[in-house]
């Protein structure tokens, strides 16, 4: 089996394409807002226009409100949108036992993906004396890379059963974990359009952790509210820590690739100034 080097796996520091990977999550979170705006906009105005033809035709309000204690009418909230909802709802609860597994299991594969971060992190730093944050390895030739996206994958999957689950589509959209799936979802596709590899916000699968105490509760062994509280801090702080070394590494990086402009030192000011004053010989 053919290996790579580092130096036939990092890319150049003006062949940078980290803002790609970037972009992908910024434009996935900004036309999925931009919709749901616009279709709750919709909702709103078609609303409003129902009860202002209430109210200005009074006679036609009560005929109809006479006519709903008789007549079963056609409920706009059921159908097959609202099957869908329920069945969302069921699947990822955990007051089932399939949405207990469902639960657990995208906190194991979430970790499985962190472990992924660490260990092509760690490669690259042990590689090379200059780390970076973007190899250019080809997505067929890393395995590491295939597994992780098949975990995004189903992470997807599970992302569109929450969303079609939530009562409040905006209000699911700008969740924390909503984010974390933003910015580790997108770039994992785009790797395999640009070949490369991009460590980026893959650290934001940490704030998986934070759903350690709900696994816990829903498997019994959390069984006060003073042991539960305490397992929130602990596993919030885990998570945040590990998160906010994952973002200096990744500023830290991105500082590094930036072009360097060379400033004069102090003492060639001094030099100038003195070559200024001394007569030609």
């Amino acid at each position: 089996m053919e290996t790579t080097t580092a130096s036939e796996t990092s890319c150049d520091k003006e062949d940078r394409q980290w803002y790609s990977f970037l972009a992908s999550s910024l434009v996935t979170f900004g036309i999925g807002f931009f919709f749901i705006l616009i279709y709750r906009l919709i909702v709103w105005l078609c609303c409003r226009k129902k009860r202002c033809m209430q109210v200005t035709n009074p006679a036609v309000a009560k005929a109809a409100s006479l006519e709903k204690h008789y007549v079963k009418t056609s409920d706009p909230e059921i159908g097959w949108m609202t099957e869908a909802k329920d069945w969302a709802g069921e699947l990822i609860s955990g007051q089932t036992t399939t949405g207990r597994i469902l639960v657990g299991l995208v906190f194991l594969l979430s970790i499985a993906s962190l472990i992924i971060y660490f260990i092509d992190a760690s490669t690259l730093t042990s590689q090379s004396s200059n780390t970076t944050v973007e190899t250019c390895l080809p997505w067929s030739s890393s395995p590491r890379q295939q597994v992780d996206l098949a975990f995004n994958v189903f992470f997807m999957i599970y992302f569109f059963i929450r969303f079609v689950a939530a009562n409040d589509k905006l209000w699911f959209w700008v969740e924390l974990f909503s984010f974390v799936d933003y910015f580790t979802i997108p770039p994992s596709f785009v790797a395999i359009y640009l070949d490369r590899n991009w460590l980026g916000l893959r650290f934001l699968r940490a704030l998986r952790l934070m759903s350690i105490p709900d696994i816990l509760t829903y498997l019994n062994v959390l069984k006060t509210s003073t042991l539960i509280r305490l397992v929130q801090l602990v596993v919030s702080f885990v998570s945040l820590w590990l998160t906010a070394a994952g973002f200096l590494h990744l500023v830290s990086q991105l500082y590094d690739s930036l072009p360097r402009v060379s400033t004069p030192h102090w003492s060639d000011y001094l030099l100038l100034a003195f070559k200024s004053h001394t007569p030609d010989s």
